[in-house]
């Protein structure tokens, strides 16, 4: 044997078989050395076959890291490692032929010694299983009992504390879960003895999952897996909330998938409900099907009461098993079915919010009355007015009385608060001295209190959050579920711009970025049911040439995911574009229509999931004053009255 200890421990690369990069193993527990900055499993320092991971504090030698590995014993690993090495294990040993002069393997060499004494209590045990009528007591008959290596110990002491004379011997039943572990319960429950494991906590009658044919019921107590078997159904018991881990291992280790979905009946306590939130996601990684059902009969705390108090209740319950997961499968299918979510959208139809008008009469015209539930993009190139058309119709809906959330990326909060007094003023005003562009508020350090004040009136259902590379689409679904706890509604959501909200994952491309943000907008737009106005960049080349879905800046997700595209262009880039050949005139003709105080825009439909598509709608585009008029359709703005003005300090 010691030869045998010394073979394995003088080659640990065949167990610690991936060296890692910066010396040492890769650790078989962690994996602590695959990556660039991991340390590995190194030798302890003045040992020559101990070592450690720094990382998930495992120690020792090559069994004691397998058995860490495989959540098994040192008695268990050493059957399997001596396998690995291709080294013989006899099925007993004669501990006093072993002379070991390591501190490890004196160790190893007294669980082997334990675990020979928890084998022999197992076979003592069953050879005395009818001087105790325990079992019978508990419901459980002796064929039950019996085919699971169940018994009995008269004055049993634990096998590591055998000799103790302080220790007062007691009678106790005897639970196998492993060939080398079990579970001792006192027949005496006058005394309330704690129910004592030898050996490592294993999981009771696990291997029935290779084989069995029927739904496998999960539960915690030995008695009450027991019960279940009593009942005609296979049954396991995790024998305590702590052993999710240590099944959901044996089960990738073996790759065992149960035939037919897993029954999980834990107990209604805290720990019951946590290791039930555990095991359930284990399997689900898995793909590995399972139902909850209660098998517990009213008033009785677990399995093994309902059995003894109606034994006859409880065996019809479980027997009905198979019946039960039919109804759940079919309650599933009926869920997840189509036709179960017509009654839903029946009601989202009774419900729905009506269209949001945008405030543009005509624009409101294509779109069939307004904004719905969806993503709408609005892409343009640079100086066609994109955020001064989206503050507009921002403020637009707010003016109705309809909450609004604009997410700025680029400007910051008095930016856009300058922009909305001018654009109001210019309203009130006219193109006259009396309107105030941004710079002559900025210059003149006065405002015109009529705009404030109707600026202030709609900003109640305004607000304005900035965040300059800051904010990704998953924050701005924070701040959408922020705004509804707060206020208890829910706003049309602008995000200016797209292409500079924050990558999710810093190694994201650029595209890659836009991509996962357009698809988590559509998915928030989808969940809360509201519209989500997000504006575009458009590719540089595209700046000088008519707009269209491939003229935008990291255009792959935006042009499938999208409901609408409503793309901003100045009316004449038809007729430059048809007229002039080279690049450099056709610029040179872009610049030009830029120096106009007032410009002819057009809003182009790019894309319309339910509507028509490539309707042309007219406005005249105000620069100096941020305002967009239509020009189809003489358009109240429906914000503010003709007055004198007041200027304010």
């Amino acid at each position: 044997m010691k030869n045998k200890f010394e073979y394995i421990h003088s080659h640990p690369e065949i167990y610690f078989t991936q060296k890692a990069r910066n010396g040492g193993y890769i650790c078989t527990v962690c994996g602590n050395g695959s990556g660039k900055d991991g340390t590995g499993v190194r030798l302890i320092k003045g040992q020559t076959f101990r070592y450690k991971c720094f990382k998930c504090g495992t120690s020792g030698d090559v069994i004691n890291f397998y058995a860490a590995e495989h959540h098994i014993s040192n008695a268990e690993a050493i059957t399997q490692v001596f396998k690995m090495y291709g080294l013989d294990t006899p099925e007993k040993i004669s501990f006093s032929k072993v002379v070991a002069e390591q501190s490890d393997t004196m160790e190893l060499a007294e669980e082997l010694k334990i675990a020979n004494i928890i084998a022999e209590d197992i076979e003592t045990a069953t050879e005395h299983l009818n001087e105790t009528d325990y079992f019978a007591k508990r419901g459980i008959s002796n064929e039950v009992a019996t085919r699971h290596n169940c018994g009995f110990i008269k004055g049993w002491m634990h096998p590591k504390k055998r000799g103790d004379k302080n220790i007062i011997p007691s009678d106790r039943v005897i639970i196998p879960t492993s060939a080398e572990s079990y579970v001792a319960r006192a027949v005496d429950d006058d005394n309330r003895l704690s129910k004592m494991k030898a050996g490592v906590s294993n999981v009771f009658n696990v291997e029935i999952l290779k084989t069995s044919q029927q739904n496998v019921v999960i539960v915690e107590g030995e008695f009450d897996a027991l019960s279940v078997i009593e009942a005609g159904n296979d049954a396991v018991a995790l024998g305590s909330t702590t052993n999710v881990d240590k099944f959901l291992s044996w089960l990738k280790e073996n790759k065992v998938v149960p035939k037919k979905p897993l029954i999980i009946d834990l107990d209604n306590d805290d720990a019951g409900k946590t290791a039930m939130k555990k095991l359930s996601e284990g399997l689900r990684k898995m793909q590995i099907r399972y139902f909850s059902i209660s098998l517990v009969l009213e008033d009785c705390k677990d399995q093994n009461e309902s059995l003894v108090k109606n034994r006859q209740e409880f065996i019809s319950k479980v027997e009905r098993i198979p019946q039960i997961v039919e109804e759940l499968k079919k309650n599933a299918r009926q869920k997840l079915s189509d036709s179960a979510k017509v009654k839903k959208w029946e009601f989202s139809i009774a419900n729905a919010r009506d269209a949001i008008p945008t405030g543009w009469k005509s624009l409101d015209k294509v779109l069939d009355g307004g904004l719905y539930e969806g993503l709408y993009v609005i892409p343009g190139a640079t100086g066609t007015g994109k955020t001064a058309f989206a503050l507009q119709m921002a403020y637009q809906i707010a003016a109705q009385n309809k909450d609004v959330l604009y997410i700025s990326l680029e400007m910051g909060e008095e930016e856009i608060y300058e922009r909305h007094i001018s654009r109001i003023s210019y309203q009130l005003y006219g193109n006259t001295s009396r309107a105030k562009t941004v710079h002559s508020i900025i210059q003149e350090k006065k405002t015109v209190v009529a705009a404030k004040e109707e600026f202030e009136k709609v900003g109640l259902y305004l607000r304005t959050v900035c965040g300059v590379g800051s904010i990704d689409a998953d924050d701005i679904r924070q701040i959408v579920e922020n705004y509804k706890y707060e206020l208890d509604t829910l706003p049309v959501v602008f995000v200016d711009y797209l292409q500079i909200l924050k990558a999710h994952d810093p190694h994201m491309t650029d595209k890659q970025a836009v991509d996962y943000n357009v698809l988590r907008l559509k998915q928030l737009s989808r969940d809360y049911k509201i519209p989500i106005v997000a504006l575009a960049s458009m590719n540089r080349t595209s700046y000088s040439d008519v707009i269209s879905m491939v003229s935008i800046k990291e255009s792959g997700a935006i042009e499938y995911t999208s409901d609408v595209c409503i793309g901003l262009q100045m009316t004449a880039m038809e007729k430059i574009v048809d007229s002039t050949k080279k690049q450099g005139q056709k610029e040179k003709a872009v610049r030009e229509l830029k120096t106009k105080t007032k410009r002819d825009m057009q809003a182009v439909i790019l894309k319309q999931r339910n509507g028509p598509i490539g309707a042309e709608i007219s406005f005249e585009y105000c620069a100096m004053f941020n305002h967009f008029g239509d020009k189809n359709i003489e358009c109240d703005t429906g914000t503010v009255n003709f007055h004198e003005a007041q200027e304010v300090d």
